[in-house]
């Protein structure tokens, strides 16, 4: 069994290459050509315990607060996991169709407006406390209601129809 490797964020310094891959240099120790930033939490804590893992995907490391970073390492951070966790959120809904247990959305997120599919609700509509909704198309992309008591009448509606 092995034991995480907490970061001082004193020691740590990220930076990018010239082709704009992140890089982490660990004081005294080394230096990582290429980094992968993952959230440890992505849903409910997104500021804390960031996983570092190497260019071949295995975990070196993990950061506690991004707060206690650098600016530059912070900015890095969260372009880095804005990319892997891009979640447009809906701020209506102007339909749902369903078709033979596919589910066609369209919304207005804070991204402009969109359309996707959806298969099985109860195992890709989730619900988080206290009224958030997640919600997963097709091509595995993520969709958030972070409040359904916050959406109008009419996207409240088709929200209790398919709930």
């Amino acid at each position: 069994m092995s034991m995480i490797r907490y970061f001082d964020p004193k020691q740590i310094r990220f930076f990018r290459s010239r082709n704009g891959i992140p890089r982490m240099e660990v004081e005294g120790e080394c230096c990582y050509l290429r980094v992968i930033i993952r959230r440890a939490f992505p849903l409910s804590d997104i500021s804390h315990y960031i996983s570092i893992c190497d260019s071949e995907d295995k975990e070196i490391g993990m950061i506690r607060d991004v707060q206690e970073l650098d600016e530059t390492a912070r900015q890095i951070i969260e372009k880095e996991v804005s990319k892997r966790y891009f979640t447009p959120v809906i701020q209506s809904i102007r339909n749902v169709r369903e078709r033979f247990g596919v589910y066609d959305w369209e919304v207005e997120t804070d991204r402009g407006p969109a359309k996707f599919m959806v298969r099985g609700l109860h195992t890709n509509v989730d619900r988080l406390p206290p009224r958030r909704l997640l919600v997963k198309d097709t091509h595995n992309n993520r969709y958030e209601i972070p409040d359904i008591a916050e959406l109008d009448a009419r996207s409240l509606g088709f929200i209790n129809r398919m709930l």
